[in-house]
């Protein structure tokens, strides 16, 4: 219940193509990513996924004209399966926003944790500092919100991108 909340995905999906089918139907579909930062949405591409394919492996997330530094960094490896390949999927965030997210959200966590002893052992809710206890409740709360969303929405489209890409079911 809780995983389909959660920032990272696992999936499998079994294609009847063959590895090498694949990483050419792969290929078709990736191209490089032409930037690094925050001008990388200035560019147009042509392929709606960028990134790079390896021997049996690949790295790619949708080519976006937008921002969102939740965007999925899919991660894939194809192996040789009975009547096809297998391709086992790892969606997760970007190292960084990983980080970033962990101290953010950790930092509001705390305030949360004073604004609820000063609710406890003080003397209840300060009118002085009215609603503006409050914030870091919501802080928290929107957070997550933007974590979940972000990647979620993407991801979903992804889902939908590689079965149709790699011609393939999940299993």
């Amino acid at each position: 219940m809780l995983k389909k909340y959660l920032p990272f995905e696992e999936l499998v999906y079994h294609s009847n193509l063959t590895k090498e089918e694949l990483l050419k139907q792969l290929q078709n579909e990736i191209e490089v990513e032409k930037s690094f930062g925050f001008r990388a949405n200035n560019y147009c591409y042509s392929k709606p996924y960028v990134g790079k394919i390896y021997k049996n492996s690949f790295e790619i997330k949708r080519a976006i004209n937008y921002r969102n530094s939740f965007l999925p960094v899919i991660k894939g490896y194809i192996k040789d399966d009975l009547n096809g390949s297998k391709i086992d999927i790892k969606m997760s965030l970007t190292d960084i926003v990983k980080v970033f997210m962990i101290i953010w959200l950790g930092g509001v966590f705390l305030a949360c944790l004073g604004v609820t002893y000063t609710l406890i052992f003080n003397s209840g809710f300060n009118t002085e500092a009215g609603f503006f206890m409050f914030i870091p409740y919501l802080m928290l709360l929107g957070g997550i919100g933007m974590v979940i969303f972000g990647f979620k929405a993407e991801s979903r489209k992804s889902v939908k991108d590689l079965k149709e890409i790699l011609q393939a079911k999940l299993v």
